[in-house]
């Protein structure tokens, strides 16, 4: 089996180890994961909390303050959660970048130690080019 080929439960074709193309998800990133989890969860409770006092303190009836409160839960949680996929998504996207630039950081001093040393032999006396 070729490395080219799709992976079956991705769906997405991924390459090996030769510099191709490699898929990265906000779902698999450990970090981004716990915090969107998180936010969503402290959003939802923070205004399902605040919503529930207001409108007890309004001189609502226990029910009709539970359901606005629960509804106020759960729109804020949907929209918490799409403000850290979104900030999340720059994050990644940042980090990859950065990642990057490392790298080719390395390969330019790695390129540069090679060109010394090749420069180095060339001036030796007991060198002969082919």
């Amino acid at each position: 089996m070729s490395d080219e080929q799709p992976d079956k439960k991705a769906g997405k074709a991924k390459k090996g180890k030769d510099g191709g193309s490699i898929t990265v998800s906000i779902a698999q990133h450990p970090r981004a994961k716990a915090s969107i989890r998180r936010t969503r969860t402290r959003a939802a409770f923070g205004a399902f909390a605040i919503v529930l006092v207001l409108n007890l303190l309004g001189d609502q009836d226990a029910f009709d303050a539970i359901w606005r409160a629960l509804l106020a839960g759960i729109v804020v949680n949907v929209i918490a959660w799409r403000c850290a996929i979104v900030v999340w998504r720059h994050i990644v996207v940042t980090e990859l970048r950065q990642e990057e630039e490392r790298r080719a950081e390395r390969v330019r001093e790695q390129r540069e130690k090679l060109e010394a040393r090749a420069a180095e032999q060339a001036k030796s006396p007991g060198f002969r080019a082919a």
